[in-house]
């Protein structure tokens, strides 16, 4: 309960007309086209997710970065870019992922970016898998404004955790719970807002409540356990039972459970801009496979009402199954 109050304290803060007004549009946009199966649409994005890096110190096998299944240059967005962007945006976005493919606090200058997003007003959100959150930077973490850290703990011990977070260091992720529990306290403030999230698989989901328990050990915030993506059968062992799964299994296949609608608030709500400035449609474009254009080259709003973006919208509407990235959405 007290990470709601504390959240929604949070929004109420950062509202101010132009963004509410903003959003209104947004909502009465999305449900008129998804009523009339038309373009209809005269506003900005009220979510944002910006990716600071696509570079990984894990290998995850279900992760494109990890598994090296992506085909995107590697790399990490720069101060520069998110300086330029924020003014651009500051008038509609309440809210920003700092978080896509990749280990945020590999860019070292999350933070400041961090802070630039709070300078204007903005929420943000990283998930980690704090293997660099240190005693020397939770300080600064803390004071960037940052209103949710998600830290991403799948297992209860070192066996348990690197089945699939490999290359990790159960250790080090209860470090930094740690290292940021006690800066929150040296600075006197309930932010950043803590979530532990754990993925559920065939080896954590018997264990749910060993895993709740170091939450509650180390005074988390937020403790979720989530169903985790699949993108085909090679790692089918893994798969929980059907109960915590997005999937169901036909002739070891798996074909994802929820029935796929021709409407998604994603598209009409918020978008992803990659740590090369490329606008993309949502979080399951792992490679880029739609890009709308770039924001070093073209402002935001241009690419956001761009043809090529409303025609990618309609499809949405009518004929989403077509759309393979759509193939595996949970939304």
């Amino acid at each position: 309960m007290k990470f709601y109050l504390i959240f929604i304290c949070q929004i109420l803060k950062s509202l101010s007309f132009s963004r509410l007004y903003n959003f209104c549009k947004l909502y009465i946009s999305f449900v008129a086209s998804h009523c009339f199966k038309k373009h209809i649409f005269n506003a900005l994005p009220s979510f944002i997710s910006i990716e600071p890096t696509n570079i990984c110190n894990l290998q995850c096998p279900e992760c494109p970065t990890g598994n090296k299944s992506s085909i995107v240059e590697k790399g990490k967005i720069s101060y520069a870019t998110c300086e330029q962007l924020f003014p651009q945006i500051s008038k509609h976005v309440i809210f920003a992922n700092l978080y896509f493919q990749g280990e945020p606090f590999i860019n070292e200058e999350l933070v400041n970016i961090a802070s630039l997003a709070h300078k204007e007003n903005i929420l943000t959100s990283v998930s980690t898998n704090a293997h660099f959150i240190t005693q020397a930077n939770a300080d600064a973490i803390v004071s960037s404004g940052i209103t949710k850290i998600i830290i991403s703990l799948d297992g209860y011990d070192q066996e348990s955790y690197e089945k699939y977070r490999r290359n990790g260091q159960f250790q080090k992720v209860l470090d930094g719970l740690h290292y940021l529990q006690d800066a929150k306290q040296r600075n006197h403030t309930n932010l950043p807002l803590i979530e532990l999230q754990c993925l559920l698989f065939k080896h954590t989901e018997q264990h749910k409540q060993k895993i709740a328990d170091i939450g509650k050990q180390f005074s988390v915030d937020r403790i979720v356990f989530k169903t985790a993506q699949f993108y085909d059968n090679q790692n089918i062992e893994m798969l929980p039972s059907e109960k915590n799964s997005r999937y169901i299994v036909h002739d070891g296949q798996l074909d994802i459970k929820k029935k796929l609608r021709n409407k998604c608030w994603k598209m009409w709500s918020s978008c992803v801009i990659a740590w090369n400035g490329n606008v993309l449609p949502c979080c399951f474009d792992k490679n880029h496979t739609f890009t709308f254009g770039n924001i070093t080259h073209n402002k935001f709003s241009e690419i956001w009402f761009s043809n090529t973006y409303k025609s990618f919208r309609k499809n949405i509407h009518t004929n989403r199954q077509q759309i393979k990235m759509c193939q595996n959405c949970s939304e």
